[in-house]
């Protein structure tokens, strides 16, 4: 965790630019949270990450942090609040972290910005969606991304257990064929030792068995559904 991080969740507040202070979390993501996907990053050692969703930039903090330790690689981030009622304290944070030249940020929906993305050819090694958890919108936002991510990438959802966003997920885990959920392994021993190295490091359990987060792999280049397909969810 870098020193600006590190401030943060000591402080556990933010302060704007009225002087006012604000609770950090929500809608900041709570520390255990953002080292799941510090170590997903370290682990898998992606080339373009992306995010929607910033506010105050606490994920993309541990993200870009995760980038720069690796050496290489770039984020997005994608807000259209970012300006208003965050009052910019993510971009201020990245700043104030030197992390800024590891991300590029788009102030506007993410509904208008993925489709410029897909468009433009881009190839994504992981996403983060953390974004407004209402389930057209989630699904909206699933079928761009899954454009966008490439064979071998890691989806991950925030607030997996709100209503909107655990039923976009069973839509996916349903009817997504290219789509695979993450998982703990249930089986020990040498054999799944070895590959659990090569496995997708797998969301952390919440206190109460669950997990807050919820994370898929793209399996399959292509959706292989009939244009007739469906399975109820």
């Amino acid at each position: 965790m870098n020193a600006v991080l590190a401030r943060l969740y000591r402080e556990g507040t933010v302060v704007y630019r009225d002087g006012k202070r604000r609770p950090l979390c929500p809608p900041g993501i709570p520390a255990d949270r953002g080292e799941y996907l510090f170590r997903l990053i370290r682990d898998r050692r992606p080339t373009l990450t992306l995010e929607i969703g910033f506010a105050y930039g606490l994920s993309t903090l541990f993200i870009a942090e995760a980038l720069r330790q690796n050496g290489h690689g770039h984020h997005i981030a994608i807000d259209p609040y970012e300006h208003t009622r965050f009052d910019s304290l993510g971009l201020r944070h990245l700043e104030e972290a030197d992390l800024s030249s590891w991300v590029t940020f788009y102030d506007e929906p993410a509904e208008l910005c993925l489709p410029r993305l897909v468009k433009e050819g881009v190839r994504l090694d992981i996403a983060f969606n953390d974004s407004g958890h209402l389930f057209d919108h989630v699904i909206a936002e699933f079928v761009l991304l899954a454009r966008l991510l490439r064979k071998g990438a890691v989806l991950v959802f925030d607030d997996a257990g709100l209503p909107g966003v655990e039923r976009a997920c069973r839509f996916i885990a349903t009817n997504r064929r290219d789509f695979a959920d993450i998982v703990p392994s249930s089986r020990g021993g040498i054999i799944q030792r070895i590959l659990d190295k090569h496995r997708v490091l797998p969301p952390p359990a919440g206190p109460r068995g669950g997990s807050p987060l919820r994370g898929f792999q793209k399996v399959l280049d292509e959706d292989p559904r009939d244009w007739k397909d469906y399975a109820p969810f």
